[in-house]
């Protein structure tokens, strides 16, 4: 995913995001947690726009896991496309 260098500080609240079978299982495969997800987005975190008017997140766990997160806002809430540890250039960004 490309994304802008514009970055911003965002809220995300737990109750907003939104959760199905396919994201859960998706972030399984990067050896994420849901929550994990919401232990990250529990602070501001930083975000950066992405394709498709997805928002690029970046957030800590408790245990100090930076996770990249991929969201989008639906009429449902914060749909998680994606979760994932951040990678090395992720991490310069910050």
């Amino acid at each position: 995913m490309s994304y802008t260098s514009k970055v911003r500080k965002v809220i995300i609240q737990n109750n907003e995001l939104f959760w199905d079978d396919w994201n859960i299982e998706h972030i399984k495969k990067h050896n994420v947690k849901k929550n994990e997800v919401e232990e990250a987005l529990t602070k501001r975190v930083q975000a950066r726009k992405g394709n498709k008017g997805r928002l690029l997140l970046f957030g800590y766990t408790k245990t100090q896991r930076l996770l990249a997160i991929v969201i989008k806002k639906t009429s449902k809430g914060y749909y998680v496309f994606s979760a994932r540890d951040a990678n090395k250039k992720e991490k310069l960004y910050l």
